[in-house]
């Protein structure tokens, strides 16, 4: 998984637990490096909670391989403290689905709704198949689109795998990425 996603505070909290980090989509052997940072433990099966300044873990995953691609406020209106960023580590990929017609997708967070579930707009018939069959388990066909029961940070690697990159985030309560691929 190239991508991962980390989400934290910059403004202090409180006095007895000031930063909160969340980081979706580690692997093993980079959960390991960062085993020197305080954990709060996991929140769910992809996301680990580092007790830290996100600018510390930002340094350490950059010192990892990865680098920001994307960054927008994660915030609600009455705290605009949250950011997420958008980090890209190379690993060798296999190669993507040639498509001459629309270089561009889309991807829609949900954060309010109760599961997660990821809509995805722009893609060709063929990456559209070829997405689908990634996550079997719920798909449900939306106009110019799909939407899929996935964590994001899964769906987000799933397109980079068929050749597209973080171009931008946008979004508080919904999440928005932009990614691209070279035709």
């Amino acid at each position: 998984m190239p991508y991962i996603l980390v989400r934290g505070n910059l403004a202090a909290y409180g006095q007895r637990y000031p930063w909160r980090v969340l980081v979706s989509g580690l692997k093993a052997a980079d959960i390991e490096q960062l085993n020197r940072f305080a954990s709060g433990g996991y929140c769910d099966d992809c996301t680990i909670v580092y007790m830290q300044h996100p600018c510390v873990i930002l340094t350490a995953l950059e010192v990892l391989g990865y680098k920001v691609v994307a960054s927008s406020s994660t915030s609600v209106k009455q705290d605009y403290n949250e950011y997420m960023w958008t980090m890209r580590k190379e690993f060798s990929e296999p190669e993507p689905i040639v498509s001459p017609t629309n270089p561009d997708a889309h991807i829609r967070d949900n954060k309010i709704s109760a599961g997660e579930e990821v809509a995805v707009f722009g893609l060709s018939d063929d990456e559209m198949k070829a997405l689908v069959k990634k996550f079997s388990d719920y798909r449900k066909e939306v106009i110019n689109g799909v939407l899929l029961k996935a964590p994001p940070i899964a769906v987000v690697n799933a397109l980079g795998q068929l050749g597209y990159r973080v171009v931008a985030t946008t979004g508080e309560a919904e999440v928005i990425w932009t990614m691209q691929r070279d035709l």
